[in-house]
């Protein structure tokens, strides 16, 4: 009886709607993103290993995600639905069937009818019944392929695929093979000069006519990446996407567009134009290669010190002390200010009430050990979010009232902790001159690491008695209807558990206008409109406006050792890098035993009396493997060429460039509470680890990541108490239930 409840039958059988409702409502919560290792096609080398795997997310992911009776249960609702199913198809939909003989029988009955009729006899067959045919007759037909034809091959097939999309819009008239032969002297030619380096295949034939400004009758269409000009001279505009110079000279330096759209360019057409490689990673998500000496960039940042100014110095919370510049303090004269601020904070769940004043703490304490700058010289610190806007208000406001307009602003830190995201973020605030606004190009934004390769600035606006006075109204103004917008948040998240209900944002107003009723260029028909004025398209430094501003400067970010984000692809970049708020994950660690996360980091539990809690923060698409001691080398050579490891990408080509994991010094850690973590084991980029031993007994680790890089042991711990937050412990499994994804942080 209870079955048939939850099967959706009644006691007679008939269906009852509720029962099939909560099936369905079972099926989409459970089934939605997990896939039972039964009903997918699995890795066999995976599985051939399967016996010295502790745990594995490629093959165990199922039961940590949803628990074993639920599980279960749901399994075999799955199977009776199934069946249930096939009952239908058969019971009801009409079959189409006939009565097929294969050849051997064919002539057999042949040779048996041309007997009987020389003996003068005939046999009458047997008619066949076909109940639910539908096919009045048949013939045979010879399915047998001829083994002489080759298929066509996938480049074959996608050569043709471009040779119909360039017919088809009549930039040709060649036939198919003329065609072939055209292409394959265009990519000879460019295989030596003129085609630049990195992931091409993401990037369309046509990708120029993206821009306004290409004339599609100068384009030779076969030579897809355009061709450079060696004897052009570079120009003085700065691309807007990334700060360097524009050019045609060579694909292989920063700032490059091809002839066919720098040539015969004004400086106000190339003013509204970005470079090659910026062009690719914002539309295209593809990465070029371009030659860029690392120590350019502190040279480049030296001006800083001779100079009257305040820097933001940027920090990513998921990745610090890796992404902190140890080398800070040579750029800074001795009393510049620095507004410290803790970026992606709207990516790291909270573990205690006090969460966002230990965050400050621990980024203080931080930058002050491994920079050595005086904790006088750090005039506030904020915890911001360029990405959902959280914080930002703040920052301005601590900006135009600690700093005001004194000198400029230089945004610095390493590569991909979010600078150009903010500098893009503050042009859209009152931090702007409201002139430019609309006219200062924004910054390149991409995974890949070391997008600005030069200086990118905006003028900012004077924070006049004024001016200040009717920021704080507006905010005062919008507080109320914050307060709302918090409160209809967290409803909504208790209702529905969307993780987007529990992230840290916040909206970014503005006070002031570009023009007022009474200004007689507000009207877009007038003659002396600003619009139809030459060159206000674009944004030109020289005028009035802005000859006495103070700019924000957006800088190169400066590429630390310990990062190991220059080691991967964009796509592996993508899986790398958090996108939304970490889920921890708690595990059992006991000693003489090997976690992997991912391919990328490792962690040695060497010696100790009883095991210990780990809690790894790190991207979901990083999984977790778990293995003896020694076992961990051999595991490690086997799964790097399967699917467990997702990152790095299980390409033969690209495994031969992916460098092998080097060990960090051992480190030793003492419990102080079962339920509080003492220390971070960070692994650059990837994430950290936080360990909880046992209160008083001492815990002998190892890590390990590509070449060394980036391993610390930080104490103390980020987050201490996400451990107390974990779920249920997993029967068969070292791993906790993920229990409570997200929290509301406010």
């Amino acid at each position: 009886m209870r079955l048939n409840r939850l099967f959706g039958l009644s006691r007679y059988g008939v269906r009852c709607n509720s029962g099939l409702r909560e099936f369905r409502r079972w099926h989409a919560i459970s089934y939605k993103n997990v896939e039972l290792t039964s009903r997918r096609k699995l890795d066999a080398a995976v599985l051939a290993v399967r016996d010295k795997l502790l745990y594995c997310d490629y093959l165990d992911s199922e039961n940590v995600q949803i628990g074993f009776r639920k599980r279960k249960t749901l399994e075999k609702l799955q199977r009776e639905e199934e069946e249930r199913k096939r009952y239908e198809e058969i019971a009801h939909k009409p079959v189409f069937s006939v009565l097929l003989s294969n050849s051997s029988t064919t002539n057999k009955e042949k040779v048996d009818s041309h007997n009987e009729e020389e003996c003068g006899t005939t046999t009458k067959e047997k008619p066949v019944h076909m109940p639910y045919a539908m096919v009045d007759s048949y013939e045979m037909t010879d399915s047998t392929v001829s083994n002489d034809a080759e298929e066509p091959s996938e480049e074959y097939d996608s050569l043709y695929d471009r040779y119909l999309k360039v017919k088809t819009s009549g930039l040709t008239e060649l036939n198919f093979e003329d065609f072939v032969e055209t292409m394959e002297k265009s990519v000879d030619c460019l295989s030596t000069d003129g085609k630049p380096q990195g992931e091409l295949w993401k990037v369309p034939d046509n990708w120029m006519t993206d821009y306004e400004q290409f004339d599609d009758s100068l384009m030779n269409w076969y030579a897809r990446y355009g061709t450079p000009d060696p004897d052009s001279k570079v120009s003085s505009v700065p691309c807007g996407g990334c700060g360097a110079l524009l050019h045609c000279r060579d694909p292989a330096i920063p700032g490059y567009l091809p002839s066919e759209l720098f040539s015969s360019k004004n400086t106000n057409e190339l003013k509204s134009m970005t470079c090659q490689r910026c062009h690719f990673l914002k539309f295209y998500n593809a990465a070029l290669e371009v030659k860029v000496s690392i120590e350019d960039y502190p040279r480049l940042l030296k001006v800083i010190k001779s100079r009257k100014c305040a820097i933001i110095l940027i920090i990513d919370l998921t990745d610090f002390p890796c992404c902190i510049w140890p080398d800070l303090k040579t750029i800074l004269h001795p009393f510049t200010p620095i507004f410290l601020v803790g970026n992606k904070v709207d990516l790291l769940p909270k573990d205690c009430p006090s969460f966002l004043k230990n965050v400050k703490q621990r980024l203080m304490d931080a930058v002050i050990d491994i920079t050595g700058v005086k904790r006088e010289n750090i005039t506030h610190v904020e915890l911001t979010s360029a990405k959902t806007g959280y914080g930002i208000e703040q920052l301005i406001n601590k900006l135009q009232n600690k700093w005001k307009y004194k000198g400029d602003v230089y945004l610095v830190g390493c590569t991909n902790v979010g600078k150009s995201s903010l500098f893009n973020t503050l042009i859209n605030s009152d931090y702007c001159k409201v002139q430019a606004i609309d006219l200062v190009q924004r910054a390149t934004v991409s995974a890949w690491p070391g997008t600005t390769l030069n200086l990118l600035k905006f003028p900012i606006l004077n924070p006049t008695g004024k001016r200040l006075w009717l920021r704080t109204m507006r905010l005062i103004q919008e507080t109320s209807y914050k307060m709302t917008e918090l409160e209809y948040n967290n409803l909504k998240f208790k209702e529905t558990r969307n993780i987007k209900y529990a992230t840290l944002k916040d909206h970014i107003g503005k006070t002031f206008t570009t023009t007022s009723p009474s200004d007689p260029m507000a009207n877009p028909f007038s003659e002396t409109s600003h619009k139809s004025m030459p060159g206000n398209n674009v944004f030109d430094e020289s005028r009035p406006e802005y000859k006495e501003s103070r700019w924000c400067y957006d800088t190169p970010g400066t590429i630390q050792t310990d990062q190991i984000l220059n080691l991967l692809t964009t796509d592996e970049l993508l899986l790398t890098l958090p996108q939304e708020i970490i889920s921890p994950r708690t595990f059992v660690f006991k000693p003489k035993q090997t976690v992997f996360v991912a391919g990328m980091g490792r962690l040695d539990y060497l010696e100790g009396e009883h095991f210990i809690r780990c809690t790894l923060f790190a991207s979901k698409h990083l999984p977790i493997t778990m293995c003896r001691t020694t076992d961990a080398d051999e595991m490690y050579d086997r799964l790097l060429t399967t699917k467990a490891f997702v990152v790095p990408v299980n390409d033969p080509e690209r495994l031969k460039a992916w460098p092998k994991l080097l060990e960090s010094k051992e480190m030793k850690v003492v419990g102080m509470d079962r339920e509080e973590s003492v220390a971070d084991v960070v692994l650059s980029s990837i994430g950290w680890i936080a360990i909880t031993p046992f209160e008083n007994e001492t815990a002998l680790l190892k890590a390990w990541t590509p070449q060394g890089r980036g391993i610390y042991l930080r104490s103390p711990a980020l987050l201490s108490k996400s451990v107390s937050l974990r779920g249920g412990k997993v029967q068969g499994t070292p791993m906790y239930l993920l229990g409570r994804r997200v929290y509301v942080k406010r």
